[in-house]
């Protein structure tokens, strides 16, 4: 079990809402979860040097065959092995459709942040692919009132801006990077609209 896996059992036990996720070693548990996951997200976990570390998606309606899609993931296993990973695999990329944008906020002692988001319907990794936008400001300031980069980038009601500020207050995490995704509906274990893929 590596930093990614450790680091969603915590946002669990501090009631932070995430997609239901699984720690994989062999092929055998990654096929077996294949069949019983259309679609999910396949991030390599490691105990140290764990940043940009490979990502893969896996989507059933994909493959023509089964052995097609066994050799997909096996390709995956022999990779994670060479490089001394498990797989974190998560259902949320069941759950695209349903993005209004992925982002990252990072909330300071005296209320200073910045939030950097993107509304396109990728993973949260991918993100960084497209043009981002940038908000900083303190708490206590009106959107209107907040330094904005890039602001036309990614067209997004500022209401959403202010649950994002809102719900990142609420989980009491200061100084750290925390990575999430804002959906239309309510998922993830705890049935909520926002998920918490990690802190950092």
């Amino acid at each position: 079990m590596g930093i990614k896996f450790k680091n969603l059992k915590e946002l669990l036990n501090k009631r932070i809402n995430v997609h239901s996720f699984e720690c994989i070693d062999d092929l055998e548990n990654l096929i077996r979860y294949s069949n019983e996951n259309e679609k999910f997200s396949m991030r390599f976990d490691r105990d140290k040097d764990y940043h940009q570390l490979p990502f893969y998606t896996y989507d059933k309606s994909l493959f023509s065959t089964i052995d097609d899609s066994n050799e997909y993931l096996n390709k995956i296993m022999n990779e994670a092995h060479k490089l001394n990973c498990s797989i974190l695999c998560a259902i949320g990329y069941l759950y695209n459709d349903l993005q209004i944008c992925n982002f990252v906020i990072k909330v300071e002692e005296n209320g200073n942040f910045i939030l950097e988001f993107c509304t396109k319907k990728v993973s949260l990794r991918e993100m960084y692919e497209h043009e981002t936008t940038i908000l900083k400001g303190n708490i206590k300031d009106s959107i209107k009132d907040m330094d904005w980069i890039r602001k036309n980038a990614n067209d997004i009601d500022e209401r959403k801006l202010e649950k994002i500020i809102s719900w990142a207050l609420k989980t009491n995490i200061i100084n750290k990077n925390i990575e999430a995704t804002l959906y239309e509906e309510k998922v993830g274990i705890f049935n909520e609209d926002i998920a918490c893929w990690q802190i950092d």
